[in-house]
């Protein structure tokens, strides 16, 4: 029994199969990322046809401010209930209570004090976009407590698929009917909220939990002990994410943020969708192996190595292919965002890889060396954005990849000392990534050329040099798997060719074969 005379809630899963219910996991967050993906191209292709780069640059402008009060108000309540070995009906009630409650109050903030941040922007037109999204954070500190317990059931199917469907309605749907109406940047806006609107209802509706507030002070002790140090972390991430935004719109302008801002989020997407995925599955998992020293240095290690073998070969190719993809994706109106884009290739194993150590880190529950360490990043972010933007937004990518290498090394430290990995380990996981990273930019350069001098145009030369670099990564892994995928990648691709087999043989028959363990 609760202290609030109310019987406790069950315990946190302990699948018989840890390993089917990890790749069951990847395989729909996998799934619902990717539809994500194509969509969010869709939709850019459509909005940067039909929105300029100072109407995305006050949209950017605003989104700093929404990213900083989300963490205030959610203060790491969601991310408690997920790792926290006994939850309690109480817990999931202060939890709300103190969410909703903060969302109140920052919304309310936002509303009242948009002139103010406007001024201190330098940017007048920020100030009704401002109020337009105040009511975001309320929303997002109901939402909060029904998506934290979503993740910790391990139910990512349901989870992908709300969060897919609210995201196509939002942007898909009234976004892009919104910006064809002519409304500008009110259709950014008008697509955020109608994303948050539906994803709230809807996950709600699929995870319901009290809403009677709770002012438990033991309770509430247990969940901000956790959510404290966590929120720490989150403010660190924030600056170190929205600092040299900020710094863009108030010396460069609007334009230039527009700029700044599609060159960084082209970025930052697949790091965004691998880290959606991690903390989706990794995180709750690994919070049920969390005592478990040599389990975590194992699935440190080979996640590390998986993030190589995608993030590396993928920057390659885009360093080599972004005259092209750029007007691809967004129109002739953006090759100012080539460069950039260019210099953020190379910090995309940076971005990839520190998600997984931020994972390790939080599941171990070291949330305050955490939190230290994302503080220096964001202080790296902005100094160095401050001196890079004399350069105009190539000077500002240049330092921000920096940043983002120094605090990937900083993480991996940290990760290794709570795993027990050693540096010659870590280092021998992202050989192979790099091994094929090299022969894929390679490849993709030759193909490149004979496109170029054939005068191809962007889209074939595009098209062109995806097929080629999907045909020699095929050639490479058949004929020298072991080189180009090492034991980790060959691991996971063999896992994961037997999980689909195992869902094909699921649809035929009852029976589930069994599958190895997820540490090496």
């Amino acid at each position: 029994m609760t202290t609030d005379g109310e019987p406790t809630s069950p315990e946190r899963p302990q699948p018989r199969r840890l390993t089917n219910r990890v790749f069951s996991g990847m395989f729909w967050t996998f799934s619902g990322t990717g539809i994500r993906v194509v969509v969010y191209m869709l939709v850019l292709m459509a909005l940067g046809r039909l929105i300029t780069p100072a109407e995305f640059g006050l949209m950017g402008a605003a989104g700093v401010v929404i990213a900083f009060s989300q963490i205030v108000s959610q203060a790491g309540v969601g991310p408690a209930l997920i790792q926290r070995k006994e939850l309690e009906p109480v817990h999931v009630r202060v939890a709300f209570t103190i969410s909703t409650a903060l969302g109140l109050l920052l919304g309310l903030g936002v509303w009242f004090g948009a002139g103010t941040i406007a001024t201190f922007y330098r940017i007048p037109a920020v100030e009704p976009v401002l109020r337009g999204v105040a009511i975001l954070f309320p929303m997002e500190g109901v939402n909060m407590v029904s998506k934290s317990l979503l993740a910790r059931e391990l139910r990512f199917r349901g989870l992908v698929a709300l969060e897919v469907g609210s995201y196509t309605v939002g942007y898909a749907c009234v976004g892009v009917a919104m910006a064809w109406l002519g409304y500008g940047v009110w259709a950014l806006v008008g697509a955020t909220l109608g994303e948050a609107t539906l994803r709230t209802a809807m996950m709600y509706t699929a995870a319901r939990h009290p809403l009677r507030p709770s002012f438990n002070a033991r309770a509430t002790r247990e969940v901000l002990s956790f959510g404290f140090g966590h929120s720490l972390a989150q403010l660190g991430h924030f600056f170190s994410q929205e600092g040299d935004n900020f710094v863009v719109g108030r010396w460069l302008g609007p334009a230039a943020l527009g700029i700044y801002g599609r060159a960084y989020s082209f970025m930052v997407m697949p790091a965004t969708a691998f880290g959606r995925i991690v903390n989706r599955v990794l995180f709750p998992v690994m919070a049920h192996i969390q005592d478990e020293r040599e389990r975590l240095a194992g699935a440190y290690e080979r996640a590390s190595a998986v993030v190589a073998l995608v993030s590396l070969p993928v920057a390659s190719f885009l360093l080599v292919l972004a005259p092209e993809f750029i007007p691809v994706i967004l129109g002739p109106g953006w090759s100012d965002v080539v460069l950039p884009f260019q210099l953020f290739t190379f910090s995309l194993l940076f971005r990839m890889s520190s998600k997984i150590s931020d994972t390790v880190t939080k599941a171990v529950g070291v949330v305050y060396a955490r939190a230290l360490r994302q503080g220096v990043f964001a202080v790296l972010v902005v100094l160095g954005a401050l001196i890079g933007q004399r350069w105009g937004v190539g000077g500002v990518a240049v330092a921000v990849s920096i940043a983002m290498g120094i605090n990937f090394m900083s993480m991996a430290n940290l990760s290794r000392k709570v795993t027990g990995l050693s540096w010659s380990r870590f280092g021998r996981a992202h050989v192979p990534g790099a091994l094929l990273a090299g022969l894929i930019g390679f490849a993709s350069a030759a193909v490149v050329h004979g496109c170029r001098a054939a005068h191809l145009g962007n889209a074939l030369t595009l098209l062109v040099a995806i097929l080629g670099a999907a045909v020699v990564t095929v050639i490479a892994v058949t004929l020298q798997g072991g080189l180009f995928l090492g034991p980790h990648g060959t691991w996971a691709f063999r896992r994961g060719v037997q999980y689909l087999r195992q869902g094909y043989s699921r649809f035929r028959t009852p029976q589930v074969a069994k599958v190895d363990s997820l540490h090496p």
